[in-house]
């Protein structure tokens, strides 16, 4: 069941064809202009990078919003409106990067969480299949005293009904 489990969720994670993947995906030249740029780039705007994509990881990122923030930057104030786009463009494949890392982190996490908990669940099933029985023994022994009552009384069903009145 744990393997299982694991599976399942390694297949969601890294399969391009299932139902559960995201439905965009960050473009191959988007990544590609990360790779090539963010080693190049200043320390100081390489921070800004990061830091701006940590900040609105767990936000609805929004383009017009990070240009503004940008542009209040005092580090940026002389950067051109084409160089802040290419800068929000490095902050959404960084920040997709760690949502990337952080759900793979959550799937490990809970195949950890999984196997610690194989022992419990062992025992924890055992002991419901033995209160499942224990109910099942218990509901068939009063099926068999409902019925035994029944047929002692099976003539007197409306005398019974009316004395109860």
């Amino acid at each position: 069941m744990k393997i299982l489990f694991c599976f399942t969720c390694l297949a969601l994670l890294f399969s391009k064809s299932s139902v559960a993947q995201v439905s965009k995906v960050i473009p191959q030249e988007a990544n590609d202009f990360y790779n090539k740029s963010m080693p190049l780039l200043r320390t100081q705007v390489k921070n800004i990078v990061l830091h701006t994509a940590k900040a609105i990881e767990n936000r609805k990122i929004n383009a017009d919003s990070l240009t503004q923030t940008l542009k209040a930057n005092k580090t940026l104030k002389q950067i051109s409106n084409n160089d802040i786009a290419g800068i929000i463009v490095l902050i959404m494949v960084q920040a997709s990067k760690d949502a990337d890392a952080d759900l793979k982190n959550m799937v490990l996490a809970i195949s950890h969480s999984n196997e610690q908990k194989e022992n419990y669940q062992d025992d924890a099933n055992e002991r419901q299949n033995l209160q499942l029985q224990m109910i099942m023994d218990r509901k068939s022994d009063m099926a068999e005293e409902v019925s035994y009552v029944m047929k002692k009384i099976s003539g007197t069903q409306q005398n019974i009904i009316n004395n109860l009145k």
